[in-house]
């Protein structure tokens, strides 16, 4: 069954959970700019009267809580920041901390689940910070901020424990998330479909 375009829109935009532009949703969803247009003003439809509404700013669509549960969300967030890291932080913060600048996609090829909230709450805390990538322009590395080097009661990150090997390993498991990926997006003979 071929779900709707506007729930694949919500899906896709969820699951990112940071802005994407109009050209990137068409190649994600492989469909022309038109048809995604009209599924975006269907879904914004569909969102009013709940607490998630469309974002358009600067040529980028986001999905986001709307302002009347800003008050209620900063409270939580507030709470958030008072608590310990858990597990899945402390994960996520070491391969940002041995990696040095890694992206997302990277942090969740290593963990094997989506890092998204755990960088975001990351991010709030100041542990971590988001540059864009030098190499590729649509993609975001994360790097330690000095505040969470000095937390840790080091001047150098290479001071962590097994500092060099962890890196080493940490690269091997990104080389092959790479090659694994390069391999899935070549098709397999019986794959390819014949020209006629």
């Amino acid at each position: 069954m071929q779900e709707s375009l506007d729930v694949m829109i919500e899906a896709i935009l969820f699951s990112r959970s940071e802005p994407m532009t109009l050209p990137e949703l068409c190649r994600a969803l492989k469909q022309p700019s038109g048809e995604v247009k009209k599924s975006l003003l269907v879904l914004e439809e569909k969102l009013k009267g709940r607490g998630i509404a469309l974002i358009r700013a600067n040529e980028e669509i986001a999905l986001a809580t709307v302002p009347e549960a800003h008050e209620l969300i900063e409270r939580l967030r507030k709470e958030e920041l008072s608590r310990d890291l858990g597990k899945a932080a402390l994960e996520t913060l070491s391969i940002v901390l041995y990696k040095r600048e890694v992206s997302r996609r990277d942090i969740d090829y290593i963990r094997g689940v989506n890092s998204t909230a755990i960088l975001r709450s990351l991010l709030i805390r100041g542990l971590v910070e988001r540059i864009p990538s030098p190499t590729d322009e649509r993609m975001f590395l994360y790097r330690p901020t000095a505040e969470l080097v000095t937390l840790l009661g080091i001047t150098n990150i290479e001071e962590l424990p097994e500092y060099h090997s962890v890196q080493a390993e940490l690269g091997a498991r990104s080389e092959v998330g790479e090659k694994e990926q390069e391999d899935a997006s070549i098709p397999k003979e019986n794959e390819v479909e014949p020209i006629t």
